[in-house]
């Protein structure tokens, strides 16, 4: 059996080589950083909210953090969701929202289309809405892959 011993020039070479391959590959990671006041001047009015998993997945990727409403132009319910990519990788987030009225009828928006969100890893982003009917006074809204 011969041992076959590579210089000392080709094995720093290489292992410079392989350091360098994985700094660059750790400066691709899509993970967020962020910077806020210590002391939120923000007063937000959380919705006490329900949730219905039907995909365990999607669970386990994506978290609502919290939920706000507010009325804005006098009388329009304005809805606002932070949502959380639970992974280091970046992902799309299709979400609706949907709205309703005092007696749970559905009431018709343009709003209620599909829209798309990216995610980078580990990013928390808003996504919002507003009514465009006084008598939407309940919402719902529905995320998926």
């Amino acid at each position: 059996m011969k041992t076959t011993v590579l210089p000392l020039v080709l094995r720093t070479r290489t292992g410079g080589l392989l350091a360098a391959l994985c700094l660059l590959l750790a400066g691709c990671a899509t993970n967020v950083n962020t910077v806020e006041r210590a002391q939120s001047q923000a007063t937000p009015n959380y919705v006490a909210d329900k949730r219905v998993i039907t995909d365990n997945t999607l669970a386990g990727a994506i978290r609502v953090v919290s939920v706000n409403q507010a009325t804005v132009s006098g009388n329009l319910l304005k809805i606002e969701a932070v949502i959380e990519n639970l992974h280091n990788s970046v992902m799309t987030l299709n979400y609706k929202f949907e709205w309703f009225d005092t007696s749970g009828m559905a009431v018709a928006s343009p709003n209620e289309t599909w829209k798309s969100i990216r995610l980078q890893g580990r990013e928390t982003s808003t996504i919002s809405t507003v009514a465009v009917n006084p008598r939407a006074v309940d919402f719902v809204l529905k995320l998926r892959e």
